[in-house]
C-alpha cells in the first residue's frame, strides 16, 4: 500500500469518526430538547392566564440547546411566577422569559445571574443578553 493511499485511508477514517461524533452529539441534543419539550408543553403555563398550551415554536425556542431538559422550563416558570424583578416590576412578558431561559442548563444560575445584573443596575435587556446560557 502506498504512503498516499494509507494517508487517504487515515483521513477518511478520521473524517468518518468525526462525523459520527457530531451526529451522536446532535442526536443527544435533540433527545434533550425533545424531553424538554415534553416537560414544558401542557405542564407549564406560558402566560398569566395559566395557559399551558404553548405554540410549539415557542417551546422549541425555550428548549433549544439544552442538555439538561428540566432546566429551561424550570427557569421559565421561576421567572414568570417567582416574583423576579426585571427592574420595573415582577410581571414578565413571556417572550422575555423565553429569551432569558432559552437553552438553560442551570435554571438557578440563570435566574441568579439576572438578579445580580439588575442589582448592578443593568438594563433588563442587557441583563437578559448577559445571562442567556449562563446556566
Amino acid at each position: 500500500m502506498s504512503r498516499s493511499s494509507l494517508s487517504l485511508k487515515c483521513f477518511l477514517s478520521l473524517s468518518t469518526l468525526s462525523l459520527m461524533l457530531i451526529a451522536g452529539q446532535a442526536y443527544a441534543d435533540n433527545a434533550s430538547e425533545k424531553q424538554c419539550f415534553d416537560d414544558v408543553q401542557g405542564k407549564i403555563a406560558w402566560d398569566n392566564s395559566k395557559n399551558m398550551n404553548w405554540d410549539p415554536k415557542n417551546v422549541q425556542q425555550l428548549c433549544k440547546g439544552t442538555v439538561k431538559p428540566s432546566q429551561p422550563g424550570q427557569c421559565f416558570n421561576t421567572v414568570m411566577n417567582g416574583h423576579i424583578n426585571w427592574g420595573q416590576g415582577t410581571d414578565w412578558e413571556w417572550q422575555n422569559a423565553i429569551n432569558l431561559c432559552s437553552g438553560s442548563n442551570d435554571a438557578e444560575k440563570t435566574v441568579q445571574c439576572f438578579k445580580n445584573a439588575i442589582a448592578a443596575e443593568k438594563d433588563w435587556r442587557e441583563a437578559i443578553m448577559t445571562c442567556q446560557r449562563e446556566g
